[in-house]
């Protein structure tokens, strides 16, 4: 488990002060695929370096496994650290030496065998399906390659946290799912604990069971990850759902002259979001049948996060305003979220 409890993070020069963390709080679980997601200078980076103490925060609690960090000696930090593994956006691998000589770095010192680190080696090139590339340089490897080669090297301690620092972000959209299902695997199959940072509420969506959206230093939000996505609170968690759903395009569906408003009836805009087994009824037909009222869907898609089915509609509803009025009533009713987008 970590705990992170009030932490503080500045940054002085001559002319400017950032306050890269303000008070932040984090519990994190034993096995949790943990999310933090933010835009660029929103402080994740610097709060997962304070996870491991790459980063001292200026105050509070850094507390993995029951043990504070802060009160550990040099010797005792370093230890601590073997059982955090970390990877990076740009791999951060030696390219003078052969994948089988990164991997086998952090295991010089450990009083091992050459047999003993081979076969550790070994292991580890067949977790992460690299084994043909033991013996090529990181310069013949493509970046996927790279990113297995920097997560076999991050293993290599049997750590019991591995932290991944924009892990994603260098590589396409086919190796990114790629590594984003060998971190399933290595999170179902080790128990391993994991913390990913990101900017891209698509990892978010795939991996996560849990996350914290951060703004200027600050968690603005955080829960499980199917709350998130169903109903968000801050508006830049909203931004971000919005553009990863194609939300925002359906603005463009609204100025155009094929919605615009009719005569005699109420028009009414809303996203509808529903989650589970509401996803299989069909509550579009029953407002219809049941208030007379007209509903011209407008967007809609249906997700899978964490094994759990989450939809969306846009929906344009005609009538009068008090069967509009019922018919979202009902809708919240029967727990699902309905907001307001345009009101004609």
């Amino acid at each position: 488990m970590i705990i992170l409890e009030n932490i503080n993070k500045t940054y002085k020069t001559k002319k400017t002060t950032v306050n890269a963390l303000k008070n932040v709080n984090l519990k994190i679980e034993s096995g949790d695929i943990f999310g933090i997601i933010g835009y660029s200078g929103a402080g994740k980076s610097t709060l997962v370096r304070c996870i491991n103490l790459l980063e001292k925060p200026d105050t509070g609690k850094v507390i993995v496994n029951d043990v504070d960090l802060n009160t550990l000696s040099t010797k005792d930090l370093r230890h601590s650290r073997e059982k955090i593994g970390m990877i990076f956006q740009h791999f951060n691998l030696m390219n003078s030496r052969n994948v089988f000589k990164n991997i086998e770095y952090p295991l010089r010192g450990k009083g091992l065998s050459k047999e003993e680190m081979k076969e550790k080696v070994s292991k580890l090139l067949r977790l992460v399906g690299i084994e043909d590339k033991a013996y090529v340089y990181p310069s013949q490897l493509s970046g996927g390659q790279k990113q297995r080669v920097g997560i076999a090297r991050a293993l290599a301690n049997d750590p019991e946290v591995l932290l991944c620092d924009e892990a994603t972000s260098a590589l396409d959209p086919q190796n990114t799912q790629s590594i984003l299902k060998l971190l399933k695997t290595i999170n179902k199959e080790l128990n391993l604990t994991i913390v990913i940072i990101t900017h891209q509420m698509e990892v978010i969506k795939d991996i996560c069971n849990k996350v914290a959206v951060m703004e200027n230093g600050e968690v603005v939000e955080q829960g499980s990850a199917i709350d998130i996505f169903s109903n968000p609170k801050a508006n830049i968690t909203k931004e971000f759902i919005s553009h990863t759903m194609n939300f925002d395009k359906i603005y463009d569906v609204l100025d155009s002259k094929e919605f615009t408003k009719g005569d005699k009836n109420s028009e009414l805009t809303v996203k509808i979001s529903y989650v589970g087994e509401n996803t299989a009824e069909a509550f579009i037909s029953k407002i219809s049948i049941e208030y007379g009222v007209l509903a011209s869907i407008l967007f809609g898609n249906i997700e899978f996060i964490q094994g759990t089915s989450f939809g969306n509609l846009v929906v344009k509803l005609n009538g009068s305003k008090e069967s509009i009025d019922k018919s979202i009533e009902f809708l919240r009713s029967n727990n699902i979220t309905v907001e307001v987008i345009a009101n004609d």
